[in-house]
């Protein structure tokens, strides 16, 4: 998802009808986390940045697929599919022709063709930057120097710093897949760890502390290269003053992918919601590229088992 984060659009009411919707993507930044909507009832599509923290909603995934559109690169603009094409293939979030119009692709080191756009990219500064998500779950990773905050938080890292800034992809790439091999560091979570996670005692001195002694191995190891940044605890991002307590219901593997309540917050693609007493988390990265309704009232969770996740 690239750089979803810049779209220039202001804070959005709360949705006034439950209307077809597209979920073209998700996100955090200084105002918090968001929902990237499409309205698809409209000639053309417009978008919307839908901040969820603190909101009284329900969401539901329904079965229609269409792709999430494009994104310009040099300008940061992120636009509905012109062409509003249908998605059959879910593999894909994309149409071929946002796809080749984007000209992105995260793993470009690994791909036969790299875009004109990517090139031009690739060719300015990039961070590499080590995050946490808990007591022994690390991930190195590299992104465009720009966007450095807003990758740590679409992720949903809790503890993150960049560590080195880099003249170019190339380069930081290079960094990137030392520090995973030399120390055995992730370079990828999946949403489904992530998740677990949630159910672990934050402990965040542990965590920061593990982050510290990975920090200043790689800088005694790197010292020309590594220059790290001071740590960031990055849950005030996803859920302001709030914090996660008591017992997380996960309704992430039930159908329909929905959930309802008002909004803790939104972590990677994780969103907490309470209702009542009890708190409920749904992974919404399965829901990209489909159709959602959104209505602005709340409704009775229904989830297969007690699958409580103690916090």
């Amino acid at each position: 998802m690239p750089g979803l984060a810049e779209l220039d659009a202001a804070r959005s009411p709360l949705l006034p009808s439950p209307g077809r919707r597209l979920l073209a993507g998700y996100g955090c930044d200084e105002r918090g986390p968001y929902l990237v909507l499409d309205d698809i009832e409209r000639e053309p599509w417009t978008r919307d940045l839908y901040f969820v923290r603190g909101q009284l909603f329900t969401l539901e995934r329904q079965g229609e697929r269409h792709c999430t559109g494009r994104h310009e690169l040099a300008s940061g603009r992120s636009t509905p599919c012109p062409e509003r094409t249908r998605l059959n293939d879910p593999a894909h979030e994309q149409c071929s022709p946002c796809f080749s119009a984007t000209g992105f692709n995260p793993a470009f080191y690994n791909a036969a063709v790299v875009s004109e756009q990517q090139r031009q990219r690739n060719r300015e500064p990039h961070v590499v930057y080590l995050v946490s998500f808990g007591p022994g779950a690390l991930k190195v990773g590299m992104t465009f120097a720009p966007r450095r905050l807003s990758r740590l938080l679409e992720q949903g890292a809790r503890h993150g710093a960049v560590i080195a800034e880099l003249p170019d992809a190339d380069a930081a790439r290079a960094l990137e897949a030392a520090i995973a091999r030399d120390f055995g560091v992730a370079e990828s979570l999946r949403s489904a760890r992530k998740r677990q996670l949630l159910a672990i005692p934050a402990a965040p001195d542990v965590a920061r502390r593990e982050l510290v002694e990975l920090m200043t191995r790689v800088a005694a190891s790197y010292p020309t290269l590594v220059r790290p940044a001071p740590i960031r605890d990055l849950d005030v991002y996803y859920f302001g003053e709030q914090r996660l307590q008591g017992t997380l219901t996960d309704l992430t593997e039930t159908e329909p992918l929905a959930i309802s309540g008002r909004c803790i917050g939104m972590i990677g693609d994780v969103l907490v919601a309470a209702q009542g007493q009890q708190r409920f988390l749904l992974g919404i990265g399965g829901g990209v590229a489909h159709r959602v309704g959104l209505w602005p009232s709340e409704r009775e969770n229904r989830f297969l088992g007690q699958l409580g996740l103690p916090f």
